[in-house]
């Protein structure tokens, strides 16, 4: 779909709640106020992670003797250089996939693990390649654990979703932003109901609804179907072959 300003969505939500006529130009002073509530809205809907549509893609190249990078936009004060272990990025929400790729150019999936998982490993500082990590979560950084020490000069590659105001630049009343279809009006009627409390209006029924079904609607494009998995150790090597039946196990 063609791209649209901030401004353009604010007055939109305003005209649906009754604060601006048709053709009547946004206020600077209520442009700013409705700003802060967009942000505000934005921040809220990346805790929904189907509202985003992008998976972004992140490579770092990894270091000697490091088996622990973090992962984030770096708080104040910034240190210059940045840790040679650090990935300075915004903080994803989630880590899809990842995989570790060597100086011949093949790939090596990494399994991600949970903490009672990581803990189990008797021996982290053995250098070798992982192919499991754990992410310890933290704020403003992420912590990605690897159960051994990698190999330098070999790239990590990771799939992530990451905050939504990432994808909605929210910095100005004149920002473009350009998403794929449905967005605009699942943007346009949340917000009307954001600003209709501000502003001391009661939003339409339609209007209500509009806005849940919007959500929805973006929901169901952006759902990414779960693949059933097994853990790698329980597979069997009879015949040469790791295979495991779900009714009788390996």
């Amino acid at each position: 779909m063609a791209g649209f300003t901030i401004g353009d969505l604010i007055r939109s939500s305003m005209r649906k709640i009754g604060v601006l006529a048709a053709g009547e130009p946004l206020p600077s002073d209520e442009g700013d106020d409705a700003l802060q509530i967009l942000i505000s809205m934005v921040d809220a809907w990346t805790l929904e992670t189907l509202l985003i549509p992008v998976i972004g893609v992140v490579k770092f190249e990894l270091k000697n003797d490091q088996a622990e990078y973090t992962i984030g936009i770096y708080p104040e004060p910034v240190p210059v250089p940045l840790p040679d272990n650090h990935i300075e990025t915004a903080r994803p929400e989630k880590i899809l996939t990842a995989f570790i790729r060597d100086a011949s150019g093949t790939d090596y999936i990494q399994e991600i693990i949970d903490n009672e998982t990581y803990a189990r490993i008797s021996r982290k500082s053995n250098g070798s390649r992982p192919s499991r990590f754990y992410v310890r979560e933290g704020w403003p950084l992420n912590t990605i654990l690897f159960e051994s020490v990698p190999y330098a000069d070999e790239f990590l590659h990771l799939e992530v979703i990451q905050p939504l105001s990432e994808v909605i630049p929210v910095a100005g009343l004149t920002e473009i932003i350009n998403l794929p279809p449905g967005y605009r009006r699942a943007l346009e009627y949340n917000l009307a109901m954001d600003l209709a409390d501000e502003w001391g209006k009661q939003p339409s029924s339609m209007t209500a609804v509009s806005a849940v079904e919007g959500k929805k609607w973006i929901k169901r494009a952006n759902y990414r179907p779960l693949v059933l998995g097994m853990d790698r150790a329980l597979a069997t090597q009879r015949k040469g072959i790791g295979t495991y039946i779900i009714e009788q196990g390996p």
